[in-house]
């Protein structure tokens, strides 16, 4: 019951982990000072305007605890605090580690992790590196980890999924789907790795969510690739944290002139280590070997495709390419909504290939 308590306290805004981490030394523990009396918290370190939030909310919420703890039973979603023994000791070392974090998936505390991160906006290159970076790394035994947003993020969780293992580290709370398209692809990676939040179960994401949700990826992992991004993009947040850590920061390079490695190219040139794949990344970690499963072996015989999902495989050329928008046009009874998840599942489960959002059969 305990944890349930520090994550009440995480409810008020603007309370965050340190003032979380003062007010449970000064007390002894998170029940006591949720208890405690207002005068006593006042004697406390923490700043006053964080008080302040903390003894509203908790005014507002005399149940939060209990409440919390039922919430999460009916959700099916854990709570890890940095007590427990399953939350991974690599995460200790950050500065203002998270004093909990909520997750669905099995957690593996001392896996050896690698963070793949770039643009939301990839190219065609992006998308291919990705995919082949998350499924080699993955194969070869490394827990795959990366934020879940559009682009490369996804690619990578993609790649993973195909050979291993993968952790998504999300810039919300774990019941707010985002992006919204995704929503299958997290519930893969629960099945087989896991998906973590810091914040409330409901919050939406904002500017301030993803630079917090970037130091878990950078804090989880032995190094940090960065496969593309601009010279102002997120993926940098990340790689900065990972410098701050001393985590190896690893990244793609790129033409000059591609707007989309400028941030990576920069990397390179004040000291990441230039890659060019993923056997670049596990030689710096002594793997010497990548253990690669044929194409033809990774199909999924077992699976017999129905409905929507054989009407779309139907369409799809063998010695040609087919877009989302062609499908569109020729089925009529599935929209652009429920699309992306059906051609995941038909990815993953070796059927199809995609290529810079056009697809083909394998």
């Amino acid at each position: 019951m305990e944890k349930y308590y520090m994550a009440a306290m995480g409810g008020a805004d603007g309370f965050g982990n340190k003032s979380i981490e003062l007010l449970v030394k000064h007390f002894g523990s998170a029940k006591d000072a949720w208890f405690a009396k207002e005068a006593d918290l006042l004697e406390t370190n923490v700043r006053k305007n964080s008080l302040g939030a903390f003894i509203t909310w908790r005014k507002a919420h005399p149940d939060a605890p209990e409440n919390l703890v039922s919430y999460c039973k009916r959700q099916k979603i854990n709570l890890c605090s940095i007590n427990d023994d399953d939350y991974p000791p690599i995460l200790k070392e950050i500065d203002s580690p998270p004093m909990f974090f909520y997750y669905r998936g099995k957690l593996e505390p001392l896996a050896q992790r690698i963070g793949i991160v770039g643009t939301r906006q990839n190219t065609a290159y992006g998308q291919s590196v990705a995919l082949e970076l998350g499924e080699e790394l993955a194969a070869a035994g490394l827990t795959v980890v990366s934020g879940a947003a559009r682009g490369i993020d996804t690619f990578a969780h993609r790649g993973a999924l195909k050979t291993g293992r993968t952790v998504a580290v999300l810039g919300c709370g774990i019941n707010f789907i985002f992006p919204p398209e995704n929503k299958k692809l997290l519930e893969q990676i629960a099945e087989s790795g896991v998906v973590i939040s810091e914040f409330p179960p409901q919050l939406t994401p904002n500017q301030g969510t993803f630079p917090q949700r970037n130091r878990i990826v950078a804090g989880l992992c032995k190094g940090v690739v960065v496969v593309e991004a601009g010279s102002k993009s997120g993926a940098l947040i990340t790689s900065t944290f990972a410098g701050e850590y001393g985590r190896d920061v690893f990244a793609i390079p790129g033409q000059i002139y591609a707007e989309k490695s400028l941030g990576c190219n920069d990397l390179i040139r004040t000291g990441a280590i230039l890659i060019k794949n993923a056997q670049d990344v596990l030689d710096e970690y002594n793997i010497s070997n990548i253990n690669k499963v044929e194409t033809q072996d990774k199909v999924v015989k077992a699976v017999e495709l129905e409905g929507i999902a054989a009407k779309i495989f139907e369409i799809i050329p063998s010695d040609g390419y087919i877009t989302d928008e062609e499908i569109l046009m020729q089925i009529e009874e599935i929209n652009s909504s429920e699309l992306p998840n059906i051609m995941i599942d038909l990815e993953m489960n070796g059927f199809i290939i995609e290529e810079a959002g056009r697809y083909k059969r394998k």
